[in-house]
Protein backbone atom coordinates (compact mmCIF):
# COMPACT_ATOMS: atom_id res chain seq x y z
CA UNK A 1 0.00 0.00 0.00
CA UNK A 2 1.50 3.46 -1.21
CA UNK A 3 0.51 6.27 1.08
CA UNK A 4 1.40 10.07 0.72
CA UNK A 5 1.19 12.27 3.00
CA UNK A 6 1.62 16.12 2.71
CA UNK A 7 3.10 18.22 4.81
CA UNK A 8 4.29 14.66 6.43
CA UNK A 9 7.23 16.43 9.06
CA UNK A 10 4.40 18.00 11.09
CA UNK A 11 3.03 17.33 14.39
CA UNK A 12 0.38 15.17 13.04
CA UNK A 13 1.90 13.55 9.79
CA UNK A 14 4.59 12.44 11.88
CA UNK A 15 2.49 10.62 13.78
CA UNK A 16 0.53 9.25 11.25
CA UNK A 17 3.71 8.46 9.44
CA UNK A 18 4.92 6.17 12.73
CA UNK A 19 1.36 4.57 12.66
CA UNK A 20 1.59 3.54 8.78
CA UNK A 21 5.22 2.07 8.70
CA UNK A 22 3.93 -0.03 11.71
CA UNK A 23 1.26 -1.71 8.80
CA UNK A 24 3.47 -1.76 6.09
CA UNK A 25 2.88 1.12 4.63
CA UNK A 26 5.38 2.20 1.53
CA UNK A 27 5.32 6.14 3.27
CA UNK A 28 6.17 8.91 1.04
CA UNK A 29 5.54 12.54 2.07
CA UNK A 30 6.20 16.20 1.08
CA UNK A 31 8.06 19.09 2.84
CA UNK A 32 9.00 22.43 2.49
CA UNK A 33 12.98 23.36 2.02
CA UNK A 34 13.31 25.42 5.12
CA UNK A 35 10.99 22.83 6.87
CA UNK A 36 12.30 21.22 10.36
CA UNK A 37 12.65 17.09 9.57
CA UNK A 38 13.51 16.80 13.61
CA UNK A 39 9.79 14.94 14.48
CA UNK A 40 10.06 12.42 11.79
CA UNK A 41 14.06 12.30 12.42
CA UNK A 42 14.22 8.40 14.24
CA UNK A 43 12.29 6.98 10.56
CA UNK A 44 13.33 9.51 7.87
CA UNK A 45 15.32 6.67 6.45
CA UNK A 46 11.75 4.37 6.40
CA UNK A 47 10.32 7.11 3.95
CA UNK A 48 10.40 8.81 0.62
CA UNK A 49 10.89 12.43 0.99
CA UNK A 50 10.10 15.13 -1.30
CA UNK A 51 10.44 18.84 -1.37
CA UNK A 52 6.89 20.22 -2.45
CA UNK A 53 4.73 23.03 -2.25
CA UNK A 54 1.24 22.29 -2.90
CA UNK A 55 0.68 25.80 -4.10
CA UNK A 56 2.94 24.40 -7.09
CA UNK A 57 0.63 22.61 -9.51
CA UNK A 58 3.13 21.35 -11.92
CA UNK A 59 5.76 20.00 -9.28
CA UNK A 60 2.96 18.29 -7.11
CA UNK A 61 1.48 16.86 -10.14
CA UNK A 62 4.88 15.49 -11.46
CA UNK A 63 5.01 13.86 -7.81
CA UNK A 64 1.57 12.38 -7.52
CA UNK A 65 1.97 10.97 -10.60
CA UNK A 66 5.99 9.37 -10.13
CA UNK A 67 4.44 7.98 -6.72
CA UNK A 68 0.98 6.97 -8.35
CA UNK A 69 -0.30 6.36 -4.62
CA UNK A 70 -3.23 4.05 -3.26
CA UNK A 71 -3.66 7.17 -0.50
CA UNK A 72 -2.88 10.51 0.42
CA UNK A 73 -3.90 12.00 3.70
CA UNK A 74 -3.60 15.70 2.76
CA UNK A 75 -2.82 17.31 6.13
CA UNK A 76 -0.31 19.91 4.60
CA UNK A 77 -1.91 23.54 5.99
CA UNK A 78 -1.57 27.21 6.96
CA UNK A 79 -3.03 25.93 10.74
CA UNK A 80 -2.78 29.06 13.15
CA UNK A 81 -6.85 30.45 13.52
CA UNK A 82 -5.10 33.97 15.20
CA UNK A 83 -2.57 33.81 12.62
CA UNK A 84 -5.35 33.67 10.26
CA UNK A 85 -6.75 37.29 10.69
CA UNK A 86 -3.50 38.59 9.94
CA UNK A 87 -2.78 36.47 6.55
CA UNK A 88 -5.96 35.74 5.14
CA UNK A 89 -4.65 35.65 1.59
CA UNK A 90 -2.13 33.16 2.54
CA UNK A 91 -4.22 31.33 4.72
CA UNK A 92 -6.76 30.95 1.60
CA UNK A 93 -3.62 30.11 -1.09
CA UNK A 94 -2.43 27.39 1.28
CA UNK A 95 -5.47 25.38 2.52
CA UNK A 96 -8.07 25.80 -0.57
CA UNK A 97 -5.70 25.84 -3.74
CA UNK A 98 -3.69 23.08 -2.37
CA UNK A 99 -7.06 21.12 -1.47
CA UNK A 100 -7.93 22.08 -5.00
CA UNK A 101 -4.87 21.10 -6.72
CA UNK A 102 -4.83 17.79 -5.58
CA UNK A 103 -8.37 17.03 -6.47
CA UNK A 104 -7.76 18.28 -9.84
CA UNK A 105 -4.94 15.96 -9.99
CA UNK A 106 -6.72 12.99 -8.86
CA UNK A 107 -9.37 13.98 -11.20
CA UNK A 108 -7.40 13.30 -14.10
CA UNK A 109 -5.12 10.05 -13.14
CA UNK A 110 -5.80 6.58 -14.03
CA UNK A 111 -5.42 4.81 -10.77
CA UNK A 112 -8.07 4.99 -8.12
CA UNK A 113 -6.77 6.64 -5.15
CA UNK A 114 -8.38 7.61 -1.84
CA UNK A 115 -7.85 10.96 -0.46
CA UNK A 116 -8.32 12.07 3.01
CA UNK A 117 -9.24 15.91 3.00
CA UNK A 118 -8.69 16.80 7.03
CA UNK A 119 -10.60 19.73 7.70
CA UNK A 120 -11.18 21.27 11.13
CA UNK A 121 -14.61 22.02 13.49
CA UNK A 122 -13.83 26.22 12.91
CA UNK A 123 -15.87 24.84 10.40
CA UNK A 124 -18.98 24.84 12.68
CA UNK A 125 -18.58 28.44 13.65
CA UNK A 126 -20.39 29.87 17.11
CA UNK A 127 -22.85 26.72 17.78
CA UNK A 128 -25.81 27.38 19.69
CA UNK A 129 -25.96 25.74 23.04
CA UNK A 130 -28.99 23.75 21.33
CA UNK A 131 -26.81 22.67 18.87
CA UNK A 132 -24.09 20.54 20.81
CA UNK A 133 -22.79 18.05 20.47
CA UNK A 134 -21.88 19.61 16.96
CA UNK A 135 -23.44 16.76 14.27
CA UNK A 136 -21.97 16.67 10.86
CA UNK A 137 -25.44 17.89 9.73
CA UNK A 138 -24.36 21.20 11.13
CA UNK A 139 -24.11 24.30 8.96
CA UNK A 140 -20.58 25.44 7.89
CA UNK A 141 -20.80 29.23 9.30
CA UNK A 142 -17.43 29.79 9.51
CA UNK A 143 -15.69 32.87 11.75
CA UNK A 144 -12.11 33.00 10.77
CA UNK A 145 -10.60 33.19 7.82
CA UNK A 146 -8.65 29.75 8.70
CA UNK A 147 -12.47 28.17 9.47
CA UNK A 148 -13.78 29.56 6.01
CA UNK A 149 -10.54 28.05 4.07
CA UNK A 150 -11.43 24.84 5.72
CA UNK A 151 -14.69 25.20 4.57
CA UNK A 152 -14.05 26.04 1.08
CA UNK A 153 -11.69 22.86 0.92
CA UNK A 154 -14.58 20.59 2.27
CA UNK A 155 -16.81 22.08 -0.26
CA UNK A 156 -14.69 21.64 -2.93
CA UNK A 157 -13.88 17.95 -1.98
CA UNK A 158 -17.77 16.99 -1.87
CA UNK A 159 -18.14 18.97 -5.79
CA UNK A 160 -14.94 16.61 -6.80
CA UNK A 161 -16.74 13.34 -5.21
CA UNK A 162 -19.87 14.50 -6.58
CA UNK A 163 -19.13 15.79 -10.23
CA UNK A 164 -15.85 13.52 -10.78
CA UNK A 165 -16.39 10.27 -9.11
CA UNK A 166 -12.80 11.75 -6.43
CA UNK A 167 -12.48 9.59 -3.85
CA UNK A 168 -12.64 11.88 -1.66
CA UNK A 169 -13.21 11.60 2.43
CA UNK A 170 -13.51 14.37 4.47
CA UNK A 171 -12.93 14.85 8.21
CA UNK A 172 -13.91 17.66 10.58
CA UNK A 173 -11.04 17.52 13.15
CA UNK A 174 -11.65 19.07 16.76
CA UNK A 175 -8.66 19.93 18.55
CA UNK A 176 -6.20 17.33 19.26
CA UNK A 177 -2.60 17.50 21.35
CA UNK A 178 -0.22 15.49 22.36
CA UNK A 179 3.74 15.21 22.18
CA UNK A 180 5.53 17.14 19.54
CA UNK A 181 3.04 19.60 19.37
CA UNK A 182 4.63 23.24 19.02
CA UNK A 183 4.25 26.01 21.07
CA UNK A 184 1.75 28.20 19.92
CA UNK A 185 -1.33 25.74 21.21
CA UNK A 186 -2.73 25.97 24.87
CA UNK A 187 -1.32 22.33 26.03
CA UNK A 188 2.35 22.68 24.81
CA UNK A 189 2.13 26.06 25.86
CA UNK A 190 1.67 25.03 29.65
CA UNK A 191 3.55 21.78 29.17
CA UNK A 192 6.56 23.43 28.40
CA UNK A 193 6.41 26.25 31.03
CA UNK A 194 6.00 23.86 33.37
CA UNK A 195 8.62 21.49 32.38
CA UNK A 196 10.99 24.50 32.31
CA UNK A 197 10.14 25.60 36.05
CA UNK A 198 10.52 21.88 37.15
CA UNK A 199 14.37 22.16 35.61
CA UNK A 200 14.89 25.33 37.28
CA UNK A 201 15.03 27.18 33.92
CA UNK A 202 12.59 29.58 34.84
CA UNK A 203 10.82 31.22 37.66
CA UNK A 204 7.89 29.38 39.61
CA UNK A 205 5.23 31.42 37.89
CA UNK A 206 3.43 31.08 34.04
CA UNK A 207 1.35 33.60 32.65
CA UNK A 208 -1.91 32.04 30.90
CA UNK A 209 -5.01 33.43 29.04
CA UNK A 210 -8.53 32.91 29.17
CA UNK A 211 -9.34 29.40 31.36
CA UNK A 212 -13.20 29.26 31.31
CA UNK A 213 -13.34 28.53 27.37
CA UNK A 214 -14.25 24.19 27.09
CA UNK A 215 -12.90 22.22 24.00
CA UNK A 216 -13.20 19.00 22.96
CA UNK A 217 -9.65 17.64 22.66
CA UNK A 218 -8.34 14.00 21.79
CA UNK A 219 -5.20 12.33 21.61
CA UNK A 220 -3.08 13.12 18.45
CA UNK A 221 -2.26 9.26 18.50
CA UNK A 222 -5.92 8.44 18.72
CA UNK A 223 -6.56 10.66 15.62
CA UNK A 224 -4.52 9.50 13.58
CA UNK A 225 -6.10 6.07 13.56
CA UNK A 226 -9.49 7.58 12.80
CA UNK A 227 -7.45 8.81 9.66
CA UNK A 228 -6.10 5.28 8.81
CA UNK A 229 -9.53 3.83 9.13
CA UNK A 230 -11.29 6.37 7.24
CA UNK A 231 -8.96 5.95 4.55
CA UNK A 232 -9.53 2.04 4.93
CA UNK A 233 -13.31 2.11 5.57
CA UNK A 234 -15.03 5.36 4.98
CA UNK A 235 -17.51 6.59 2.49
CA UNK A 236 -16.46 8.81 -0.16
CA UNK A 237 -18.23 11.92 -0.53
CA UNK A 238 -18.71 11.38 3.42
CA UNK A 239 -17.62 13.88 6.00
CA UNK A 240 -16.67 12.64 9.37
CA UNK A 241 -15.94 14.49 13.09
CA UNK A 242 -12.91 13.33 14.47
CA UNK A 243 -13.58 14.25 18.31
CA UNK A 244 -13.34 12.32 21.92
CA UNK A 245 -17.40 13.85 22.73
CA UNK A 246 -15.83 15.31 25.81
CA UNK A 247 -15.68 18.94 26.32
CA UNK A 248 -12.95 19.73 28.58
CA UNK A 249 -12.52 23.19 30.49
CA UNK A 250 -8.78 24.71 29.66
CA UNK A 251 -8.89 25.31 33.81
CA UNK A 252 -9.28 21.56 34.04
CA UNK A 253 -5.83 20.91 31.71
CA UNK A 254 -3.77 23.33 33.66
CA UNK A 255 -3.96 22.15 37.04
CA UNK A 256 -3.76 18.48 36.21
CA UNK A 257 -0.62 19.26 34.56
CA UNK A 258 0.56 21.52 37.78
CA UNK A 259 0.07 18.41 39.57
CA UNK A 260 2.86 16.49 37.65
CA UNK A 261 5.90 18.59 39.41
CA UNK A 262 5.89 18.99 42.96
CA UNK A 263 6.98 22.82 43.21
CA UNK A 264 4.38 25.25 43.64
CA UNK A 265 3.87 27.82 40.77
CA UNK A 266 1.80 30.90 40.64
CA UNK A 267 -0.31 31.55 37.72
CA UNK A 268 -0.36 34.74 36.44
CA UNK A 269 -3.90 35.38 34.50
CA UNK A 270 -3.22 38.04 31.70
CA UNK A 271 -5.70 39.99 29.76
CA UNK A 272 -4.88 38.84 26.09
CA UNK A 273 -5.69 40.36 23.33
CA UNK A 274 -8.78 38.43 22.28
CA UNK A 275 -9.22 37.38 18.65
CA UNK A 276 -12.08 39.41 16.39
CA UNK A 277 -14.03 36.10 17.12
CA UNK A 278 -13.91 33.57 19.62
CA UNK A 279 -15.76 30.34 20.28
CA UNK A 280 -16.35 29.87 23.90
CA UNK A 281 -17.44 25.81 23.68
CA UNK A 282 -16.34 23.44 21.23
CA UNK A 283 -17.91 19.59 21.89
CA UNK A 284 -18.51 16.97 18.82
CA UNK A 285 -20.52 14.29 17.90
CA UNK A 286 -18.62 11.07 17.27
CA UNK A 287 -21.51 8.51 16.82
CA UNK A 288 -20.94 8.43 13.03
CA UNK A 289 -17.01 7.52 12.72
CA UNK A 290 -17.57 5.16 15.59
CA UNK A 291 -20.75 3.66 13.57
CA UNK A 292 -19.07 3.80 10.33
CA UNK A 293 -15.09 2.11 10.70
CA UNK A 294 -15.68 1.29 14.48
CA UNK A 295 -13.59 4.36 15.56
CA UNK A 296 -13.20 5.25 19.12
CA UNK A 297 -10.84 7.59 21.40
CA UNK A 298 -8.60 4.97 23.53
CA UNK A 299 -6.31 7.44 25.48
CA UNK A 300 -7.14 9.79 28.36
CA UNK A 301 -6.82 13.19 28.61
CA UNK A 302 -5.09 12.85 31.46
CA UNK A 303 -2.37 10.31 29.86
CA UNK A 304 -2.04 12.56 26.80
CA UNK A 305 -1.10 15.34 29.26
CA UNK A 306 1.57 13.65 31.03
CA UNK A 307 3.02 12.21 27.56
CA UNK A 308 3.29 16.01 26.45
CA UNK A 309 4.84 17.56 29.68
CA UNK A 310 7.14 14.11 29.30
CA UNK A 311 8.03 15.03 25.84
CA UNK A 312 9.10 18.81 26.67
CA UNK A 313 11.10 17.45 29.88
CA UNK A 314 13.03 15.44 27.47
CA UNK A 315 13.58 17.82 25.22
CA UNK A 316 14.85 20.70 27.37
CA UNK A 317 17.01 18.43 29.01
CA UNK A 318 18.73 17.29 25.80
CA UNK A 319 19.88 20.75 25.47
Amino acid sequence: MKALITGIPGFVGSHLAELLLKKNSEVFGTCLACESLENIQPFKKRIELFECDVTDFDRLKRLVKKIMPDQIYHLAAFSSVGKSFEKPLRVVEINVRGTLYLLDILKDIKKITRILVVGSTDVYGRVKKSQLPIKETCGLFPISPYGASKACADVLAYQYFQSYGVNAIRTRSFNHTGPRQSRGFVIPDFASQIARIHLGFSKPQMKVGNLEAKRDLSDVRDVVRAYHLLLQRGKPGEAYNVCSGKAFKIKYLLNHLLKLIPREIKVLKLKTAKRPVDIPVLLGDNKKIKKEVNWRPEISIERTLEDTFEFWLQRYQRR
